[in-house]
């Protein structure tokens, strides 16, 4: 009886992950026309994560600019650009769902943006993620 009171809290502790962890929410304003910049990173180096949403809100930026995405994580210890999607500003929606379902990430997974259009620097771009522990 007591090693299936251990098992069934062993069970309890990882079906509680699947809720996932508080949601992030953060905005940054940078000079996005003066090149990439860093929007925000995600995880942690060396630590196994599951990432369930990324959403990137580009509504505060000049319409019709054009808003180059990206992401990068580390391969076998180099930085590598993983992700690379452009979005129009005023075509596209303005909430850019660049992660709608479960990937994996096993280091820091680096969220930058670049606009085409020099009104955009000082703009804010908004971000919501949401992780789940491994």
């Amino acid at each position: 009886m007591i090693d299936l009171i251990g098992r069934i809290r062993k069970i309890l502790t990882q079906t509680n992950k699947l809720a996932g962890e508080a949601v992030v929410n953060g905005t940054e304003s940078l000079n996005w026309n003066a090149g990439e910049q860093n929007l925000v990173s995600l995880g942690v180096a060396a630590t196994k994560k599951k990432l369930h949403s990324l959403i990137v809100d580009i509504s505060a930026l000049t319409a019709t600019a054009t808003i180059n995405i990206r992401l990068y994580m580390k391969v076998n210890t180099v930085e590598r650009k993983c992700y690379d999607q452009t979005f129009v500003v005023g075509a596209d929606p303005d909430g850019c769902w660049i992660v709608n379902g479960t990937i994996g990430i096993h280091d820091v997974l680096r969220v930058a943006c670049q606009s085409n259009n020099v009104g955009d620097d000082g703009k804010a771009i908004a971000y919501t993620y949401m992780l789940e522990s491994q």
